[in-house]
């Protein structure tokens, strides 16, 4: 299932990368996954309230945060989200749009935290 992302364009996850840099070892990829299930919904969740509270600082810091999480799990569809809610916090500007972006990361991240809880009895 490993590169799935690559060939099911219906899939949001690519875990070729987190496969290879960790030398296809199953213990390291599955603390990495879990990892990522236990921090990417309490980041999302701290995100969705800094929205709902128009609170700049505090998107602007988990998007960044966010960044890195995402990415070694080759979730390229949020990396651009992400980056622009971030960008758009720090100008303090187009709450409107964040709200938006944060819709789309919200569902987005849904459906990468499914993927890895398949992906993860591989481990």
């Amino acid at each position: 299932m490993t590169g799935e992302a690559e060939t099911n364009p219906d899939k949001v996850c690519n875990l070729g990368y987190l496969a290879e840099m960790m030398g296809h070892k199953a213990h390291l990829i599955k603390g990495i996954l879990d990892t990522f299930l236990t921090q990417v919904p309490e980041e999302l969740r701290c995100i969705n309230e800094a929205v709902e509270k128009s609170e700049y600082d505090v998107i602007r810091r988990y998007a960044h945060t966010m960044k890195s999480s995402v990415s070694i799990l080759g979730i390229a569809a949020l990396a651009p989200i992400l980056k622009e809610m971030e960008s758009l916090s720090v100008k303090e500007e187009k709450m409107d749009e964040i709200r938006g972006l944060c819709q789309k990361l919200n569902v987005l991240c849904e459906q990468a935290i499914a993927e890895i809880e398949i992906e993860k009895q591989n481990y």
